[in-house]
């Protein structure tokens, strides 16, 4: 008798992050290690709850050359991947999405502790485009990277999944927009969310 897929899925709160983690990362792969730290949880716990999603074929091994501490050669080590042929793939995806709170007001309420904000354009997980290469961007006139780094962290634990982000001054951004370089074309000439606007990045962008 086989074990439907979705009877093991929702068996902890360590496997619901796990799997945020993988369906918002649906091309890379990560090693076990990589897993435990990035989710933030205890080795016991991680291997446990992955052994359970590769049951439930959402996620399955494969090997991959990865640089390992005190090694000058790339190692092959066993990884991680999300398995695009689950027959529950956009399912899961859809409803991981709705049931986290990725929504405007979290993202704009955490990236306000890092201070005031000229610019937040929200794409990637945030648009439910999970390819994309960033999730957010950021400008503010005096860039506090300690700050900005720690709001991304906070809202990270909230949503269970990692946040992928690029932060300049106001001053920097405006001049990429102007010279129209490979990171804002990469944000801009693809679905977005424009959420703040004090330096006119909008009028640049339609010049």
């Amino acid at each position: 008798m086989s074990t439907d897929p979705l009877s093991i899925l929702f068996g902890s709160p360590a496997r619901v992050k796990l799997l945020r983690f993988f369906l918002f990362n649906p091309s890379r792969e990560f090693t076990f290690d990589e897993i435990s730290r990035r989710a933030k949880l205890v080795r016991r716990t991680a291997r446990t709850e992955l052994t359970a999603l590769e049951k439930a074929e959402v996620i399955k091994k494969k090997q991959v050359y990865s640089e390992l501490p005190g090694r000058s050669k790339k190692s092959r080590v066993m990884a991680y991947t999300l398995n695009k042929k689950s027959p529950e793939l956009q399912a899961l995806q859809t409803f991981m999405f709705e049931t986290a709170p990725i929504d405007d007001k979290t993202l704009l309420k955490h990236l306000r502790k890092a201070g005031p904000l000229d610019f937040v354009c929200a794409t990637g997980v945030f648009i439910r485009d999970f390819e994309q290469r960033l999730d957010v961007l950021i400008a503010m006139k005096k860039l506090p990277t300690t700050k900005v780094e720690n709001a991304i962290r906070s809202l990270e634990a909230e949503l269970g999944m990692e946040i992928r982000f690029a932060a300049f001054t106001s001053e920097d951004l405006m001049y990429r927009v102007g010279m129209y370089d490979k990171l804002t074309r990469d944000v801009f000439d693809y679905p977005h969310k424009i959420l703040v606007d004090k330096i006119g990045v909008r009028d640049e962008l339609h010049r």
